[in-house]
């Protein structure tokens, strides 16, 4: 009896449905009741009100429970109203008036089911329409009133109304926006660029998106109404069927300052004749008028300000009272290209280089063309074109006599400015002195006698002076003064050091001529030194690390030494081993798999000159595992490989080192890693790297790294056709080095050559371009301290090669700044 009596309850239930639906079919439509609501533009029964940008809400605006946010800069020309008695019936009057509508009763009645997607082109006439699902409407949606002016449209929906970007909603044959009515269970997103008709009742938030504008209401019963830039149309026309609707200008237009008559249109009902239209440049912070008109059309014409303006909005009040505002647009300034220099009256001397024809202005296109004129724009010759946004362009001005020189400049939008007159004058032709002596380049011994100074020219006066500089010019020493035609002098050379010396020779008309910058060598004898600089102090190297490349530099040291490491700091050492090597690299054959912040290194050559590391962090790593070699193929055997050659990397391990296998090279003495591969343990332990198309490199290192930390690095090798063939060398008795390596601002390079010979010693970047030649010269037999300025290089690894009778010996040079 139990299932029975409620089979007979759902029954019934069904039945009176049934009989509401008859009921609504066979009767016209009905506008819903919506009381105080209906005077609201937006309005939330519990929601926050949110807006950004320049929202424009017609009539009241307000929350029974939500934050008020975004007004101003947004405007609303009725009430606001937040959690106060006004908001409270409005919440309950609109709830009343959703229920009414759209639950769970209501819902169910209507006349025609709607398709999950609504639009395109689609027509609705005066119904009820339904639908249980999300809703999405897209394109063209018109409402057709079929002559009757008070025919009403229902849209009843049980779940969330999406509507694509620029859908625009239509009327036709006398329909109106204020008869047409959506209730949506859930929420509605308008989105960008879209026209929306109709008053929106929501059990859900709405959010209108950015470009769109809605002609009636949006009324939340429960849920945040969101606003982007909007133009809402709010209860005009609701109540009293008045309003007035700003068509343009449209949100988003780019309008140009200074145009003539541009057409501000508007539509609505119950406009009075007499309108007046004013200008805000703020967003709506402040107006000014523009114009008063008399006039029953909806159109007039404006002449636009040339001002610049990105927060610009029309309004136009009538003698009703009646307001409507644009959309935000923009109001660009008229183009205009204003030359300012050459100035007038200025004058140039002809011949100058990259004088700046500079020019401001707003509009201008990126592409323009320069010319000069030089008879007051007769006739004009082309300077050149420039295809930037800049306001500065380099002229080599001609070498000619002019008083009626003209700039002008013409922009791909046949843009034009010309300048102002100036003038243009010969450059005279001065007196010339070379110095010929010392060349530039050469290479003087400190404390040499009677060394002549000697110099060629024209046009010189007799009187002359001869000065030096050790400084790259920043201090002159007077060396003497002379008062006849001669071409020399005698100087006793300074016995200094120097890469930055210059002589100079003035006479007694003001010509200057300097020479090249040459190298005075001290005979003094240079110290011996031992720097280490790999590892670094602070640097963290990986315990089982195995052919740890150790790097320093030398001067002046025996070949013979001693390497050593300490884990506490100093206090007790312990030798790694000796070699006998003027080389610069040592390989540690595996570094002592401990936990220390203490680590240190010494080297110790067989004079006793000591060089100690700073202080170096060894990490312990997990012993159950090694990389046992390295082994890389493609190198000759030199040890050396061409550019664009392909280095086959092999390597084998014993027990579990981790996961995969991560392979790197260092073009830079280990400074730093490029990654080359990433191999998994399970795979063949195999990679290869193509070296680079160009350059000399030399050494270059190659490191497996596993993902448990086990390390393992190549023997250095070098790539490029400068090749360092230092054993060879070394062995027939050549020698090169440099102290202080690293160096800042000047270093001195100590050159041993056996036998006598034309000898070249350059400086390579790391790229293998030559950056400086330290002297190419002839020298005889025995040990050459060479200085050299590197106040011109920047911070970074250098290869310095000494050419002698064929034969090259590479070294490294670290410059720090």
């Amino acid at each position: 009896m139990k299932h029975s009596y409620v089979l007979h309850r759902r029954a019934a239930y069904l039945i009176a449905c049934f009989v509401l639906f008859l009921t609504a079919s066979t009767n016209a439509q009905v506008a819903p009741e919506l009381g105080t609501a209906k005077a609201y533009g937006a309005f939330s029964g519990a929601g926050a009100i949110e807006s950004t940008g320049l929202t424009v809400v017609v009539g009241n605006i307000g929350t029974n429970v939500g934050e008020f946010i975004g007004f101003p800069p947004g405007i609303y020309t009725g009430e606001k109203h937040v959690s106060d008695a006004a908001a409270l019936a409005a919440k309950n009057d609109l709830t009343t008036g959703y229920n009414l509508l759209n639950d769970a009763i209501h819902s169910i009645i209507f006349d025609e089911a709607l398709n999950a997607t609504v639009g395109n082109g689609q027509v609705l006439y005066s119904k009820t329409y339904g639908r249980e699902d999300l809703t999405t409407i897209s394109g063209n949606l018109t409402f057709d009133a079929e002559g009757d002016p008070d025919a009403i449209f229902v849209v009843k929906i049980r779940a969330a109304l999406n509507v694509s970007a620029f859908t625009h909603i239509r009327l036709a044959n006398g329909a109106k926006a204020l008869n047409i009515y959506w209730a949506v269970d859930g929420a509605v997103s308008v989105l960008d660029s879209s026209v929306f008709l109709g008053t929106v009742i929501a059990n859900g938030a709405i959010h209108f998106y950015g470009g769109s504008t809605l002609e009636g209401s949006a009324l939340a019963v429960v849920g945040a109404i969101t606003l982007a830039g909007n133009s809402v149309s709010g209860p005009n026309g609701f109540g009293p069927p008045d309003s007035l609707i700003v068509l343009t200008p449209e949100f988003g237009d780019t309008l140009q300052g200074g145009q003539n008559n541009y057409q501000i249109t508007w539509r609505g009902n119950g406009i009075g004749v007499s309108k007046t239209f004013a200008l805000s440049l703020d967003s709506g912070l402040t107006w000014t008028n523009i114009d008063t008109v008399s006039t029953t059309g909806f159109t007039t014409g404006w002449d636009i300000p040339d001002t610049s303006s990105s927060k610009a909005i029309i309004r136009l009040t009538d003698t009703n009272g009646l307001v409507g505002y644009s959309g935000v647009f923009t109001i660009l300034p008229t183009p205009e290209i204003i030359i300012l220099t050459p100035t007038l009256n200025q004058v140039l001397v002809g011949g100058t280089l990259n004088y700046q024809i500079t020019w401001s202005g707003t509009g201008i296109a990126e592409l323009k063309v320069f010319e000069y004129s030089l008879d007051s724009g007769a006739t004009w010759i082309l300077i050149g074109g420039m295809a930037t946004n800049g306001f500065a362009y380099a002229w080599n001005v001609p070498d000619t006599s002019s008083t009626t020189a003209m700039v002008r400049i013409t922009d791909a939008n046949s843009l034009r400015a010309v300048s102002k007159v100036f003038s243009i004058t010969r450059t005279p032709i001065p007196g010339v002195i070379t110095v010929v002596r010392p060349a530039r380049g050469e290479v003087i011994l400190g404390g040499t006698m009677n060394y002549r100074i000697s110099w060629i020219g024209t046009n010189i006066a007799s009187r002359k002076k001869i000065e030096v500089s050790l400084d790259s010019g920043a201090t002159w020493t007077r060396i003497s003064e002379i008062t006849d035609n001669s071409l020399s002098i005698s100087w006793d050379v300074p016995d200094t050091n120097t890469t930055r010396a210059f002589v100079r020779v003035t006479d007694g008309n003001g010509i200057v001529g300097v020479s090249g910058k040459f190298t005075i060598i001290s005979s003094a004898p240079a110290p011996g030194s031992i720097v280490i600089w790999h590892p670094m102090a602070g640097e963290e190297i990986m315990g089982g690390y195995v052919n740890f490349p150790i790097a320093f530099t030398a001067i002046n040291a025996s070949a013979r030494k001693t390497f050593e490491y300490s884990l506490d700091g100093g206090a007790t050492w312990v030798v790694i081993g000796e070699a006998d090597t003027y080389g610069q690299f040592y390989s540690w054959p595996m570094v002592p798999n401990v936990e220390t912040n203490l680590a240190l290194i010494r080297i110790t050559d067989a004079a006793g000159i000591v060089g100690v590391s700073g202080l170096f962090t060894i990490t312990k790593m997990p012993d159950d595992g090694i990389i046992d070699a390295l082994t890389l193929t493609g190198l000759d055997g030199n040890g050396n490989i061409d550019n664009s050659g392909v280095v086959g990397i092999n390597w084998t391990f014993t027990g579990e080192i981790g996961t995969s296998v991560n392979v790197e090279v260092s073009l830079d003495y280990t400074a730093t890693w490029m990654h080359v591969a990433t191999v998994p343990t399970t795979s063949a332990p195999y990679a290869s790297w193509v070296t680079p198309s160009s350059g000399f490199f030399n050494p270059v290192f190659i490191r497996v790294t596993s993902t448990k930390g086990m390390t393992r690095a190549s023997v250095p090798f070098s790539i490029g056709i400068v090749t360092a063939v230092e054993t060879d060398l070394s062995e027939l008795g050549y020698a090169i080095s440099s102290y202080p390596n690293p160096t800042g601002s000047q270093t001195t390079f100590r050159v041993n050559i056996p036998q006598a010979g034309f000898a070249t010693l350059s400086i390579f970047d790391q790229r293998g371009t030559n950056v400086g030649i330290v002297t190419s010269q002839y020298f005889a037999e025995g040990a050459y301290d060479i200085p050299y300025g590197t106040n011109e290089l920047s911070s970074g690894i250098y290869t310095y090669v000494l050419t002698v009778n064929g034969d090259r010996l590479a070294n490294r040079l670290v410059v720090t700044k």
